[in-house]
């Protein structure tokens, strides 16, 4: 056994299929079938048996693929780890991340990595947070940046980012609008402007509501963090978002209230996928924010 038949293996498992794999290493359907064979005989076992066209895993090729993925991985930090790593270290790598978080922590620190490794390119895949947790999960973006909630699989690793304040976003003449704090109950009989359902946020706001006795009635459901505030501003609605978007998004005619029950933090996590390979040049990432992370608001 080598490194060449595990990654034949691995490609024809994760393909399902022995013509589509072949095409994706650049190798002839037979090569890879004959090298797949020659593993089978090694082992002693069957890897593959077809159904419905396609080729599944037995029992004994589940075992196989599980520690095939951790050798492989293994393998590629092993050959890394001993090439020089400094700022002429050129990659690519991909990052899930919602234009909320963009906008509220990610302006100076992707233009200091970026200075600090001018090589090293970062595509962006923007969306909710639930749908960046589906992707990491589904190993289609290298990183992503989430809410700490429960939904988080066993397959995605989280590390703390930061935790943050949320507040209520009241117009400054709504009768709470001057109060030090209040908690979600006190917003039993207004009209909330927040974020969609691909938004973990959307989800917590209605859970914590439902805890506090009440279904909320809403005026606006949005992707748009700025049309929220202009919905408070308006006298429309009101609202319950992160301290750090006002400070990007302050508005003379909206205030701001703590919240004191189970909305009051926002805790951030930093996600991927453990079973996935993660590129050296997203390593270095992960290593620069957490020497870069923004102060938790406790």
């Amino acid at each position: 056994m080598d490194i060449k038949q595990i990654s034949y293996f691995l490609a024809v498992a994760q393909e399902k299929s022995f013509s589509k794999a072949a095409e994706n290493l650049t190798v002839s359907q037979p090569t890879l079938s004959v090298a797949v064979k020659k593993l089978e005989e090694e082992l002693g076992v069957q890897l593959f048996y077809s159904f419905s066209r396609e080729q599944r895993l037995t029992d004994e090729g589940l075992r196989l693929m599980k520690g095939a993925r951790r050798l492989m991985e293994a393998y590629q930090q092993t050959v890394e780890g001993v090439r020089v790593m400094d700022r002429n270290t050129e990659g690519a790598f991909t990052l899930g991340l919602s234009p909320l978080f963009g906008a509220c922590f990610f302006g100076d620190l992707l233009p200091g990595f970026s200075a600090a490794y001018p090589n090293i390119h970062i595509e962006i895949v923007e969306d909710g947070a639930n749908r960046i947790d589906e992707k990491v999960a589904r190993g289609e973006v290298d990183l992503g940046v989430s809410l700490n909630t429960d939904r988080l699989t066993a397959a995605v690793e989280r590390r703390h980012f930061t935790t943050q304040r949320n507040v209520a976003l009241l117009h400054e003449s709504h009768p709470l609008a001057e109060r030090d704090s209040i908690t979600v109950a006190d917003l039993r009989e207004e009209s909330f402007a927040i974020f969609n359902h691909n938004f973990i946020l959307h989800r917590q706001i209605l859970d914590a509501c439902h805890a506090a006795g009440f279904r909320p009635k809403f005026a606006l459901l949005t992707s748009q963090w700025d049309f929220m505030v202009e919905m408070v501003s308006k006298n429309h609605a009101v609202s319950i978002l992160p301290k750090p978007v006002l400070e990007k998004q302050s508005h003379p005619h909206v205030r701001c209230i703590p919240l004191t029950d189970s909305m009051k933090y926002w805790d951030i996590v930093l996600t991927w996928n453990k079973e996935k390979y993660m590129p050296r040049s997203c390593r270095l990432f992960l290593d620069y924010i957490s020497r870069n992370l923004p102060p938790d608001d406790l």
